[in-house]
């Protein structure tokens, strides 16, 4: 819990003086999308992108990843004894416990968001994450490096999917 509340704090500070292009609503980022004049990336992680779903036409470049370094055998080991005698499963809270988890910001982001731009001939960006923060972050960054960058208002969760545009997960 303490490092998703940092996160959304340093998205936050990230994003206190916004210099992106401004937030889109998914109906006008998919018709940008749709006319060529923009992509959509998603800045998710991949396993986000993979096991939560995806719009259509969402280009998967993430901005940040996380590298999980479990803790030692005995520790797991532990866990799962513990689990045994309670005869009750640790959630996921408890679970990331016994892993050092570390965000790591993608080096090759800003290259890669060039890259399928100049593949999809588009001078524009759109940025989308599960609800907003982290896409936004990323479109300062893009914009920091003179992109033309705009964010998805709500992110895909709760602007994409909520708006029923098509997308394909849970």
């Amino acid at each position: 819990m303490n490092k998703i509340l940092f996160i959304l704090l340093t998205c936050l500070a990230l994003h206190g003086d916004d210099i992106y292009e401004g937030d889109l609503t998914p109906a006008e980022a998919h018709e940008m999308q749709k006319k060529g004049e923009a992509i959509i990336v998603d800045v998710r992680t991949t396993l986000e992108f993979i096991y939560t779903g995806h719009g259509e036409g969402f280009i998967n470049i993430p901005a940040f990843e996380w590298t999980y370094i479990p803790k030692s055998v005995e520790e797991r080991v532990k866990s799962a004894e513990f689990e045994l005698k309670t005869d009750k499963p640790k959630g996921h809270i408890e679970v990331q416990k016994l892993y050092d988890a570390k965000e790591v910001f993608n080096k090759n982001f800003v290259n890669d968001v060039m890259k399928a731009m100049k593949l999809r001939n588009t001078d524009a960006v759109i940025l989308v994450c599960r609800s907003g923060p982290r896409s936004k972050a990323a479109a300062n960054i893009l914009a920091k490096e003179g992109i033309k960058a705009y964010n998805l208002d709500n992110g895909f969760m709760f602007g994409w999917k909520e708006a029923k545009l098509p997308y394909d997960g849970y």
